[in-house]
C-alpha cells in the first residue's frame, strides 16, 4: 500500500482506499474553502460580464429599432424579414435504411381515409409512415366517398399515382392493389380494424403487426389522425416527404390551377389568398353563433346532427376561447389593420359561403377586388363542379402560389400550406 493511504473495509465485501488525514499548520485556510471562494468569485465575474454583454446587445437592438422608427421606414407587409429563418426538413438522413421489397415485407396495408381533401391528405401521409413502421407494403389509399362532401373521386382522380409510388420508392413499397395471386392464397379477407386516435408507434408494433403477420393483409378504416405526432426525426421527415413532395396533383388539376394563378398575376403582380372556411358544415362543426337568430341556430344544429360524436358546445365559450372562425367582415378588418390597401387583389378559396353574397358583402366593401375560382375559370371549371375534393385541390394550388396566405381558421389546409411554403423554399 502506498504511503499516506489507509485501507477500509466496505460491508459489501470490498476494500476501499482513502487518503490519510495530514496535519496542517494552525491558522491555515482549508483547501475546500479556498476553492469554494475562488469559484464564487469567478461566478460573480461571469454574472456581471454576462449582464453587461446582454445590456450592450439590448442597447444595440433598441438603437436599431429607434433609428428605424425615427426614419419612419415603411414596413413591407408583403414579405417577412424572418421568413429566411425557416427551412425545409424533408431530406432523408444518411442512416435511414432502404425499404424492403414487396416479397420480403410483413404483408399488405390497406387504408380507408376520412373527411375532406386535406383531412384525407393527412391520413395518406400517416398511412405511409405506418407502413414504414410495420415494414408493410402499402396499397394506394382509398378515399372517402361517404362523408359530408359525398365526393366519389378516386385517388388517381386527384393525385398522380405513379409519381406517388416512385417518389417514395426508397421509403415504402407501394402497389396499386394486392396482386390476384396473393389474394387467392389468403384463407380470409383482409382483417379490418380502426386504431384509436393518435396511436403510438408501439401500438402499431404490438397490436397491428401480429395480426398483419397472421393474416397477411390488414385494412385500417376511418384513417384520420390515427398516428401520434411523437415520432423520431426520420419518421417526421418522411411525413414531410409524403405531404410536400409525393402528393402531387394530376396534370389536369395542375393545369387549371396554374391558369388561375396566371390570371391573378395579370391583374396584379401581388395578391393575397384567403382560405375562407365559412361553409355551413364548418360553422356547424365549430358550435359558434354568428348573429343569425333562430334560423341560423336551427340550420346549423341540423347539420351538427350528422356527427353523432360531437359534444355540446357553448357558443359564448367557444368565441371567448378564440375558437370561432372569423367572419368575412372580420377578415377584411384584420387585413386593413395590417396595412393592406383597398386596391389589393384577393383570391377567396372556399366552398359554399354560409349566408352567400350577404355574408361576403362587408369584405367586398373593404376590398372590391375579390376573385374566386368560379369567376376566374368560367366554363373551364364545369368538369370539376361535381367533385368537392378536386375543387379544393384547385384552391390549394392558387393559395400555394400566392404572395400572402391568410386563413380565418387554423384547419388542415392552413397547416399543410404553411409547412409546404417553407419546406419548398
Amino acid at each position: 500500500m502506498g504511503v499516506g493511504m489507509a485501507r477500509k473495509f466496505d460491508p459489501r465485501g470490498f476494500f476501499l482506499f482513502s487518503a490519510r488525514k495530514r496535519l496542517r499548520p494552525t491558522g491555515a485556510i482549508p483547501r475546500s474553502v479556498l476553492c469554494g471562494s475562488m469559484l464564487f468569485a469567478l461566478g460573480l465575474i461571469s454574472l456581471f460580464s454576462g449582464q453587461i454583454a446582454a445590456d450592450l446587445e439590448w442597447s444595440r437592438l433598441r438603437g436599431r429599432w429607434r433609428s428605424k422608427k425615427d426614419r419612419n421606414e415603411p414596413i413591407n407587409i408583403w414579405k417577412s424579414e424572418y421568413s429566411n429563418l425557416y427551412y425545409g426538413c424533408s431530406d432523408r438522413g444518411p442512416h435511414f435504411r432502404s425499404v424492403l421489397r414487396e416479397s420480403k415485407s410483413n404483408g399488405y396495408l390497406l387504408i380507408a381515409t376520412s373527411g375532406g381533401l386535406n383531412q384525407q391528405r393527412t391520413g395518406i401521409t400517416d398511412a405511409v409512415v405506418v407502413a414504414r413502421i410495420l415494414n408493410a407494403t402499402l396499397v394506394v389509399p382509398e378515399l372517402d366517398h361517404y362523408s359530408f362532401w359525398k365526393d366519389d373521386s378516386e385517388f388517381a382522380n386527384i393525385f398522380d399515382v405513379n409519381w406517388f409510388i416512385s417518389a417514395l420508392s426508397k421509403d415504402v413499397t407501394i402497389v396499386k392493389r394486392i396482386p390476384d395471386k396473393v389474394m387467392r392464397s389468403m384463407e380470409k379477407p383482409p382483417y379490418t380494424m380502426r386504431p384509436p386516435r393518435k396511436s403510438t408507434r408501439e401500438y402499431y408494433l404490438y397490436q397491428v403487426l401480429p395480426i398483419l403477420l397472421r393474416r397477411h393483409a390488414v385494412q385500417l378504416t376511418k384513417f384520420d389522425y390515427r398516428l401520434t405526432n411523437r415520432l423520431d426525426d426520420e419518421l417526421q421527415k418522411l411525413r414531410c416527404r409524403v405531404n410536400y413532395h409525393a402528393l402531387r396533383f394530376t396534370k389536369r388539376i395542375q393545369v387549371l390551377g396554374q391558369r388561375l394563378v396566371k390570371r391573378m398575376r395579370k391583374m396584379s403582380s401581388r395578391f393575397i389568398a384567403v382560405h375562407l372556411r365559412f361553409e355551413p358544415d364548418m360553422l356547424a362543426f365549430s358550435g359558434c353563433y354568428y348573429g343569425g337568430g333562430e334560423r341560423e341556430r336551427n340550420e346549423l344544429n341540423e347539420i351538427r346532427k350528422r356527427w353523432a360524436t360531437l359534444p355540446d358546445l357553448s357558443a359564448e365559450d367557444e368565441r371567448s376561447r378564440g375558437k370561432c372562425p372569423l367572419t368575412p367582415h372580420e377578415v377584411g378588418l384584420m387585413l386593413r389593420a395590417l396595412g393592406f390597401e383597398n386596391d389589393t387583389h384577393i383570391y377567396i378559396a372556399s366552398g359554399e359561403i354560409y349566408g352567400g353574397e350577404q355574408s361576403l358583402q362587408p369584405l367586398k366593401d373593404l376590398f372590391p377586388n375579390l376573385h374566386t375560382k368560379e369567376m376566374l375559370a368560367g366554363d373551364d371549371l364545369k368538369p370539376f363542379l361535381p367533385f368537392s375534393s378536386r375543387l379544393a385541390a384547385i384552391d390549394y394550388i392558387v393559395c400555394d402560389e400566392s404572395d400572402v396566405f391568410v386563413t380565418n381558421n387554423n384547419g388542415n389546409m392552413a397547416k399543410i400550406l404553411a409547412g409546404r411554403r417553407y419546406d419548398l423554399k
